[in-house]
């Protein structure tokens, strides 16, 4: 009996873009620095700035706004360039205004045109999130007035029995302008150090208001390991689990426009050196993150570094057969996939077939097996496999044999599905 393996997805290097602090009108950032100045003189006037509040002083320069037209114009190079990822909608941020009743001081035009962008142009490619409710001080959701907690403060450490709530009124509050979303960003390290008791509430959460079993969250940037996708808060029977999205890589792009902004750190121009390399040598997902106020502010700094990276993961991969972008929602469904799935061969006594069964609950996409049998047709739940000659033709309903080995990809359902090799 042959040896039958998981691959990655079409036997590329899944890639992926977070936009973190992305929120409709207002620039987060402005708003951040402004208010935990203010915070911090009240509670610690004899502290030195910290963070991102170490830019107050260029606040007077500093828009404080993020226009619809900017986020269209990012949004349609994304699409143009194949990237795909996440992006954040802070859905009360810096609790200036919620998305499904305006913000005071801004236009209503504005608001609309820009939950027009998200959902036409940036939801195309990305998954839409939460970035809880306002990633600056925590919201009293009896009064909806701001407390002097902050959510990526004292709610790393999080009251487990507020959690699911919180969550929900994030999520809660997307769903209201259309916009049902596949998982959650943490603010900051949000939940951090009750990961547990975060990545249950958030299942729960998306269960209650989105009856989505299996979403995603991000939380952990981590750039001096190799990333994995950690499945949390799993149920088998029930098709139940969720996927920590990790980033392998520093945000670089430059976080407010105002920080490290450097496409060497992720890949060097001789596309040997940066972060990126080791993560794609290795196979592992290659998730990056970038703030979404340096692509705007200090003229477009950050969306100049990811052109630049954009160009050498293009030179990197030439061809497209090495690395494919993803939405975090498609690595997550993936990862679940690939190890909550069972894959049994089918004993049978005809040396030239081989038959194989997977029984899942995970549903994915392109999913990609391997297996030592040269094989001559291929068939999936009784569906003819096309055979193709080369990496670059290798799509989900297709089969290709390479180097004694045989790559096939197809569309995973729930259920049961049987593949049957002949050789």
């Amino acid at each position: 009996m042959s040896d039958i393996k998981i691959c990655n997805p079409l036997l590329r290097i899944p890639l992926s873009l977070i936009i973190d602090d992305s929120c409709p009108v207002i620039n987060k950032a402005y708003y951040w620095i402004q208010q935990r100045h203010d915070w911090r003189i009240r509670h610690r006037p004899n502290t030195q700035p910290s963070g991102w509040e170490i830019h107050y002083n260029r606040l007077p320069s500093m828009p404080n706004t993020i226009p619809a037209d900017f986020t269209a114009k990012w949004g349609e190079w994304c699409g143009e360039q194949g990237i795909k990822g996440k992006f954040s909608i802070v859905p009360f941020p810096a609790g200036i205004g919620r998305v499904d009743q305006g913000f005071k001081g801004f236009p209503e035009s504005e608001l609309e045109k820009w939950l027009q962008v998200a959902k036409e142009v940036i939801w195309n490619n990305f998954d839409l999130t939460p970035e809880m409710l306002t990633h600056t001080r925590v919201v009293d959701l009896d009064t909806w007035q701001l407390t002097e907690a902050w959510e990526q403060g004292e709610w790393v450490d999080p009251p487990v029995d507020k959690l699911t709530e919180y969550i929900v009124a994030a999520m809660q509050l997307l769903k209201n302008v259309g916009i049902p979303c596949e998982g959650v960003t943490s603010p900051g390290a949000f939940g951090k150090q009750k990961e547990e008791a975060h990545s249950r509430a958030i299942l729960d959460a998306a269960l209650y208001v989105n009856n989505n079993p299996r979403p995603f969250y991000f939380l952990w940037l981590i750039h001096d390991q190799l990333p994995d996708v950690p499945i949390w808060q799993i149920d088998k029977d029930k098709g139940q689990a969720i996927a920590s999205i990790v980033s392998c890589a520093g945000d670089w792009f430059g976080a407010t426009g105002y920080d490290t902004a450097d496409a060497d750190l992720f890949i060097t121009e001789d596309l040997e050196s940066g972060r990126l390399p080791a993560v794609l040598a290795d196979e592992r997902p290659c998730v990056l993150v970038g703030h979404w106020p340096c692509f705007y502010v200090n003229d477009e700094i950050g969306f100049q570094v990811l052109k630049t990276v954009k160009q050498r993961l293009d030179a990197y991969d030439p061809d497209g057969t090495r690395t494919l972008w993803m939405k975090n929602s498609e690595i997550g469904h993936y990862w679940m996939a690939r190890r909550l799935s069972n894959i049994q061969p089918v004993p049978n006594d005809r040396q030239a077939e081989q038959i194989i069964q997977i029984g899942t609950q995970f549903p994915t996409t392109n999913f990609t097996l391997s297996t030592d049998t040269v094989a001559n047709r291929i068939q999936v739940n009784g569906l003819d496999l096309k055979q193709v000659q080369s990496r670059r033709d290798f799509r989900s309903g297709t089969y290709l044999t390479e180097a004694g080995k045989t790559y096939l990809a197809f569309e995973l359902n729930q259920g049961q599905t049987t593949i049957f090799l002949l050789q």
